[in-house]
């Protein structure tokens, strides 16, 4: 793998495992949610989020690249996809750490009574407290599915740091996530529409890449 590999993949990398939620049944909802967020010292982000049973799909673009992950429900996969190099990086998710994550549940989370609609959608608001005592105010919807997270945190690796709230989110879905009077992502569309299984596959011919993913493994 030559440099400029190297750096794209790590540039994903810390994108991508910043990325909130956390991993259960989604739910009826199928169809795609675009989100705007702030990558941190990344940048400016867009992603689309789509879902079509426990598959899932989010397409990021960041600072002119773009990429997207493949989570499988199913198999307990998410594969990292680069398709100016037709390549991707792929990592099993570790069941106790979902399981662990949900043990967890909302002993701290505090509904605040505040709702504001969202991309069209109603959401209420709540607040988060993670385990290092770091408040989060989630807008959080029902009837969307709950949210894929592939790696928790993202602290110390050049993305957003939301971190820590993820696993205190049940079945409801984030479509704002303010930490500090910053606003980490936002829902701009929600489209429920059917969606094409093919596009939660890696396409024909992409090489796959053998790059440390690190973290802990979990969702």
């Amino acid at each position: 793998m030559n440099a400029r590999v190297s750096l794209m993949a790590a540039a994903v990398i810390a994108v991508v495992v910043a990325a909130p939620a956390r991993a259960a049944a989604q739910g009826a909802f199928e169809g795609v949610v675009t989100f705007q967020m702030d990558a941190g010292r990344q940048g400016p982000a867009t992603m689309q989020y789509s879902v079509k049973g426990e598959n899932v799909r989010m397409d990021m673009s960041v600072q002119g690249m773009d990429m997207f992950t493949l989570f499988n429900g199913a198999t307990k996969t998410a594969r990292i996809v680069i398709p100016m190099q037709q390549m991707y990086m792929e990592r099993a998710v570790d069941p106790q750490a979902i399981a662990d994550s949900a043990s967890r549940g909302k002993s701290d989370l505090t509904w605040t009574g505040r709702k504001e609609t969202v991309a069209g959608h109603e959401c209420e608001h709540a607040t988060i407290t993670d385990d290092a005592g770091t408040s989060t105010d989630v807008c959080l919807a029902k009837g969307l599915g709950t949210f894929v997270q592939i790696d928790g945190g993202g602290r110390g690796r050049g993305g957003p740091p939301g971190g820590g709230w993820e696993g205190r989110v049940a079945n409801e879905f984030p479509l704002k996530v303010q930490q500090n009077g910053r606003t980490l992502m936002e829902a701009t569309k929600i489209e429920r529409k059917t969606l094409d299984p093919s596009i939660f596959t890696v396409p024909d011919g992409y090489q796959k890449m053998d790059v440390p993913m690190g973290g802990r493994g979990g969702v």
